[in-house]
């Protein structure tokens, strides 16, 4: 297909000539040029762009992709790899607390809402983040619950880049109270969520942790008519806590 026929044509481009790298291993302009039918000028506009991002290297005259690749295919990897893991769990969890259930994963500092189970609770997505949304990680119960399995060097850089935003007026916007209530979380195990994210929401989450460190977290969401006392802090709370048990360990055995 054409480059005019993308709605970017020169990302097109890019993907054609990584793709031809992939394929040859290592190549110069000239092979990548009669690869791809694109000309030796642009071909080399490309790679020295690419090089410069540290996606490709250059020995001589070839090139070859560099290993910035793999980390980003073994990220994807991984996030495949928890999905999978705990779609099941938090199908069964949603069936038996009869509310929305969520997976989060962590994608540049945001939190994103990878799977969700309604338990028959379809009122809730009305005013929910939709799967595939992104979220402020301070602001929610799933979210805190990874925070609180970082370093707090990691988590600064968190905040520098992306902020605390002030969401609603229960929402913790200074980095002293986020220090802590993720000590707080630490100590139990379980984050809550009380009108920080939407006022009318409250939410129970665990962290899923592994051997490389947090790798998202399982929360159950529901109105604060549905869920408060002893249903949120006790019942559910147990349930969230034995089902990331639960998908842990299925990562484990993987």
């Amino acid at each position: 297909m054409p480059e005019s026929d993308y709605p970017v044509g020169s990302v097109a481009t890019t993907v054609r000539i990584i793709e031809a790298l992939n394929e040859f291993g290592e190549a110069g302009i000239t092979d990548l040029s009669e690869q791809t039918g694109v000309s030796n000028s642009s071909v080399h506009k490309h790679l020295d762009t690419l090089q410069s991002l540290g996606y490709v290297r250059k020995d001589g005259t070839s090139y070859s992709l560099s290993l910035r690749f793999l980390g980003i295919g073994n990220e994807v990897r991984s996030q495949r790899e928890v999905v999978q893991a705990a779609k099941p769990a938090v199908d069964s969890l949603s069936s038996t607390a009869g509310a929305v259930t969520n997976l989060m994963l962590v994608e540049h500092g945001y939190g994103v809402y990878a799977y969700r189970a309604t338990g028959g609770a379809s009122n809730m997505n009305s005013y929910l983040p939709v799967v595939g949304d992104r979220v402020h990680l301070h602001a929610t119960a799933g979210g805190k619950a990874i925070l609180s399995q970082m370093e707090w060097d990691e988590i600064t850089e968190i905040i520098e880049t992306n902020g605390l935003p002030k969401l609603t007026d229960k929402t913790i916007d200074s980095r002293d109270a986020l220090r802590r209530e993720l000590r707080s979380i630490q100590d139990r195990g379980l984050a809550f969520e009380r009108g920080e994210h939407l006022p009318s929401v409250q939410c129970v989450a665990a962290p899923i942790t592994t051997t490389d460190g947090p790798v998202g977290s399982i929360s159950v969401s529901g109105s604060i008519d549905q869920m408060s006392g002893k249903k949120l802090e006790e019942d559910l709370a147990g349930l969230v806590v034995s089902t990331t048990n639960e998908i842990e360990l299925e990562l484990f055995r993987d």
